[in-house]
């Protein structure tokens, strides 16, 4: 099944790549980031000294020594993960279709970005489009028995995982993983093809990858996860004998509450159980949502998910997934709604301690900040960007931080790093 921009929608039967137990890592392996959080900056008491509806330019953030600086991500507002405990957020996601840096990697890279010391530090660099067939030659890059592309060291790589970020991306704040979907794990090989950066370069290696992959059974896989404690990717095969649909453009959460992982698209909601390492489908009820690429955010205090109108579809607006109802329905919200966006348009953000959701449209007909109150369920007048705030070109790479009460905006070109990171505050 493909969606509008001939994508196929996106299933939990991902072939391309299987994963490893985190048991068979060293102990005492330590990753990038087993230093962090990092001693807060000066900038961090400018951020707190923010006041109600104030914009502030932090400038570009200290490049990576070996790496350089991470690049501006289109198709996800949502680009931004953050990990509170480590104070700083996982951006990932490509930009440019087929994209290959100038220093011949792709961007599937992983970047994560430093608050306190307002830095990037590059986690995985992407594809090395120029040595990707002689590492395969090598066996440096492999299909395990699962049909799974693995290194050397036994570590699943993704290649190509995602075009763009989408909603796919959310954070394991229990086991300290970031988690991510992929959005073709079931056609073309143990690498998609469709917009791959480098493909000319890399394809005398994938041909030999796909013919080995045509003797491998194929499985139902995991999302895929960054282990924050070891440094290293995972993915391994679940427990599923069938695969579970979760297309529709999902928005990716992990609930602490449930310790379980909700795919919510307009097609379906899966539910990915980490214990049991097992993937169900929720069949909800209700009016399902129309369109793809939609905004969301999950209220924890109602325990469901919002989704606005993101295809433009006339009289959707705002919509809610129950989770405990196991239903969709349309809230029918009163006041100045914001035009229907998508994830190249606009961010969607829960506050629980205002108990308000605020949407940020960077592009559209209508853009600032809209403001929806849960209990009245109405919309706010829209707040308009000062005249000397940030210039979008589309949606800025954004996350929210619970800690500082602060937006992070990383306002770049598409795969350019050009970026620098601005800082909101909608209400102290």
């Amino acid at each position: 099944m493909k969606n509008a921009f001939g994508i196929a929608t996106i299933c939990v039967a991902f072939t391309a790549v299987a994963g490893t137990s985190p048991t068979l890592f060293a102990e005492d392996k330590k990753g990038p980031l087993a230093e962090r959080p990092s001693k807060p900056g000066a900038h961090v008491e400018k951020i707190k000294a923010l006041d109600d509806n104030e914009w502030l330019n932090l400038g570009a953030p200290a490049a990576d020594p070996k790496w350089g600086k991470a690049r501006g991500s289109s198709w996800g507002a949502k680009a931004l993960i953050l990990a509170p405990d480590r104070r700083g957020a996982f951006l990932f996601g490509e930009g440019v279709h087929a994209y290959v840096k100038p220093d011949g990697h792709a961007m599937d890279d992983l970047w994560f970005y430093d608050i306190n010391a307002h830095a990037w530090t590059c986690l995985h660099p992407g594809t090395n489009t120029k040595t990707f067939t002689q590492r395969v030659k090598d066996k440096e890059l492999l299909l395990d028995e699962n049909g799974q592309l693995i290194d050397k060291d036994k570590q699943p790589i993704p290649v190509h995982t995602l075009v763009h970020a989408w909603g796919y991306l959310t954070y394991d704040s229990d086991r300290k993983k970031f988690a991510f979907l992929s959005w073709n794990g079931t056609a073309g090989g143990p690498i998609p093809r469709y917009f791959l950066g480098g493909e000319k370069q890399m394809d005398e290696g994938l041909k030999v990858l796909e013919e080995q992959l045509k003797d491998k059974k194929k499985r139902v896989y995991s999302p895929w996860f960054y282990d924050v404690a070891s440094g290293r990717f995972e993915r391994s095969p679940a427990t599923n004998p069938t695969a579970i649909n979760a297309g529709g453009f999902p928005q990716f959460h992990y609930l602490p509450s449930t310790k379980q992982f909700f795919a919510v698209g307009s097609e379906t909601v899966a539910i990915f159980d980490p214990a049991k390492n097992l993937w169900t489908d929720a069949r909800p009820k209700g009016p399902s949502p129309k369109g793809y690429d939609a905004c969301g955010c999950y209220d924890s205090k109602r325990n469901r998910f919002y989704r606005n109108d993101g295809d433009g579809s006339k009289g959707e607006g705002l919509m809610a997934y129950d989770i405990e109802r196991n239903s969709w329905s349309h809230l029918k919200p009163k006041g100045t709604a914001p035009p229907p966006a998508n994830t190249n348009a606009a961010f969607y953000e829960y506050d629980a301690r205002l108990d308000i959701v605020v949407a940020i449209h960077f592009r559209g007909p209508t853009t600032g900040v809209f403001v929806y109150d849960p209990k009245a369920n109405s919309w706010a007048e829209p707040i308009p960007f000062p005249a000397n705030g940030p210039k979008f070109q589309y949606a800025a790479n954004t996350f929210y931080d619970r800690e500082l009460n602060a937006y992070f905006c990383h306002v770049a070109g598409d795969s350019r790093d050009d970026g620098v990171m601005w800082v909101y505050r909608c209400k102290k």
